[in-house]
């Protein structure tokens, strides 16, 4: 009866009502109504890198919580009922360099986010002045950098329940508006649980001037091929950074769908074949772009240039603590494609090679600090080794 009230106007429906007490009683409007979208919206999304608050806005219908990958941000309240625009969202002060947090809403069985970006305090930064110079911190999965060949080094961080962890690093080419290298640590703790969010969009350490903006693809049919794989990272926030434009390259549309696309699932695999537990038992990763002398160029929902990767890579560096296999618990694995519909879609070890061999196709050292935690002997055996006679690779 209630539907049918909402088809009648006028004195119908006032005649309705009048005759009918009790149906309208049996059920009730707001019971049809939909429930308000979850929507989050910060006042002012940039600021600067002095510490500070601002309101934010909630919109809900039932009750919902506040949370960010960052934690230099703070709420209060963190958790309510209902719609609110006097959320008080809290700031630290920045003397790094340009650094970005998700702030996620979830409620009535969904979610949303907002971004905030804080700039650096004055006299900060590097000599592009968003990202630093060179990867200074000790991980497993970072490649070699440089403070002169004209690229910067990002990291975006993720909260995996209270634990806050990196989520991906990238090698920023200013130039050429593709990251060299993204680099990132992987098991089933980290990949988490979820769906794809399909939010692409800016990648918040860096301005719009500085990086492809890829709303919709590439000109020319090229895909938004994807480094760090949206697969690897399920839980929303850290999947929304999968999306950033930082993250993408213009990838043959067959071969993103095919060899590459199986190569992906075969790494996660392999990561969740080696453990559940981040720094015990990882799979660290690094998939990267070579670009060539001279590489061809299309144009992004902008018009400026992007190149076109020659070809793809992906190298792997597998640590189980107490693995009978490899060397001190470490082994390696990669490859390499032409950025071409040229393959077999199935992964076979007759295309795997050494890091070694790989690292003489990039022309850089990969997993820079392991020679460290080895031994450079060790660290010598671990890339060296063919993977396609390990087989614990082909099982």
């Amino acid at each position: 009866m209630t539907r049918l009230f909402r088809y009648l106007s006028g004195p119908v429906t006032a005649l309705l009502l009048a005759l009918s007490p009790m149906a309208v009683s049996c059920s009730s409007p707001a019971a049809d109504e939909p429930l308000t979208p979850l929507s989050v919206t910060i006042k002012t999304p940039t600021v600067s890198g002095e510490a500070g608050s601002q309101f934010l806005s909630v919109t809900a219908s039932g009750s919902w919580t506040l949370s960010s990958t960052a934690d230099w941000v703070t709420f209060s309240p963190a958790s309510g009922t209902g719609s609110s625009d006097r959320v008080v969202l809290s700031y630290g002060e920045n003397p790094a360099e340009l650094r970005s947090a998700v702030i996620v809403l979830t409620g009535n069985g969904g979610s949303a986010s907002a971004t905030l970006t804080q700039s650096r305090l004055s006299g900060g930064g590097s000599a592009r002045g968003y990202g630093a110079k060179t990867a200074s911190g000790r991980w497993m999965e970072l490649p070699e950098t440089s403070a002169t060949d004209g690229y910067e080094f990002f990291t975006h961080d993720m909260t995996i329940s209270s634990t806050r962890t990196r989520n991906y690093s990238f090698y920023w080419d200013y130039d050429h508006l593709v990251a060299r290298w993204v680099a990132y640590p992987l098991c089933a703790w980290n990949i988490g649980s979820g769906n794809r969010s399909d939010k692409w969009g800016e990648d918040p350490s860096l301005p719009k001037s500085l990086q492809p903006l890829l709303e919709k693809a590439y000109t020319g049919g090229w895909s938004r091929g994807h480094q760090i794989p949206s697969a690897d990272r399920l839980n929303y926030a850290a999947n929304v950074q999968t999306f950033y434009y930082t993250n993408m390259t213009p990838q043959d549309y067959n071969f993103n769908g095919g060899t590459w696309a199986n190569l992906e699932t075969q790494v996660r695999a392999w990561a969740r074949k080696t453990g559940a537990t981040a720094g015990t038992d990882t799979l660290y990763v690094v998939t990267g772009c070579t670009l060539g002398a001279s590489p061809t160029t299309v144009r992004d929902n902008a018009g400026k240039a992007v190149a076109v990767p020659e070809g793809y890579f992906k190298a792997l560096l597998r640590y189980k603590k107490d693995a009978s296999v490899g060397h001190k618990g470490y082994m390696g694995c990669a490859f390499w494609f032409e950025n071409k519909d040229k393959y077999a879609s199935k992964i076979t070890k007759d295309m795997s090679i050494s890091l070694s061999d790989l690292e003489k196709i990039v022309g850089y050292k990969l997993f820079v600090n392991l020679d460290a935690v080895v031994g450079t002997e060790t660290a010598k055996a671990i890339r060296d080794e063919k993977p396609a006679t390990v087989s614990w690779w082909w099982q």
